[in-house]
């Protein structure tokens, strides 16, 4: 590599790499409580052609479980490919909080996760202009991040509402101290500026937030002629 394209361009596969890496690895748990499930379903099936007293509340319990986990895969397969179709266009108008519940359903695979609230705006629709491969991929990092700070037992807020001008802030609060991680990383500027996206920090580093304009100005850039 020997341009800033070519950088972006590694750092975009890497991204589009590591989501579609947790998302296997979600399925991949998902197939193991079923077959775990299935497995134990078949030796109550054998216990009872062999004579034996089972009880039917394991026999529904297991179906349930079954059942409860083949939803789940259908819901990650389905946010696997909402993810994957956000590179065929480059810039197009998306709802930006059916990207921000995206992305914390996809970074929530993360074994580090913290819980999550978000706090929607009352009947707003949020469309905004811009390139949802690379909003999501800001998403995501400032999530990594988020996580890193707090742990699995905490619970981050998260708040979302429009501007006057129609540009929206995402506020992430409640985070913990970012110990000897700096906040933003380069990496995460870049992706920010590319899309116009300003972040601003607070002095305690514990709340911090993204404003997403409602047109993105680098169409050209971004490539808006696909």
């Amino acid at each position: 590599m020997n341009n800033a394209n070519d950088i972006q361009n590694n750092q975009d596969l890497a991204f589009f790499g590591k989501i579609n890496a947790n998302i296997s690895h979600e399925l991949k748990n998902i197939l193991a409580i079923i077959s775990e499930t299935a497995g134990l379903l078949n030796d109550l099936t054998v216990l009872a052609e062999k004579g034996k007293k089972v009880d039917m509340d394991m026999f529904r319990t297991c179906s349930q479980d079954i059942e409860e986990e083949i939803q789940r895969g259908f819901a990650t397969v389905k946010q696997m490919n909402t993810f994957s179709h956000s590179v065929d266009t480059s810039v197009k108008s998306v709802n930006l909080l059916n990207i921000l519940k995206l992305m914390i359903n996809i970074a929530g695979f993360l074994s580090y996760a913290s819980k999550t609230r978000v706090n929607p705006p009352q009947d707003a629709e949020l469309m905004i202009l811009t390139c949802p491969y690379q909003l999501q991929h800001l998403i995501y990092q400032v999530l990594v991040v988020a996580f890193k700070t707090t742990g699995t037992g905490e619970e981050i807020q998260i708040s979302i509402y429009p501007e006057k001008n129609g540009d929206v802030r995402i506020i992430f609060s409640d985070l913990g101290e970012l110990y000897d991680e700096k906040f933003p990383i380069d990496k995460i500027f870049a992706i920010a500026a590319s899309i116009d996206v300003k972040i601003f920090i607070a002095d305690d580093f514990q709340t911090f937030d993204l404003l997403i304009p409602e047109a993105i100005k680098t169409v050209t850039m971004m490539g808006a002629h696909d």
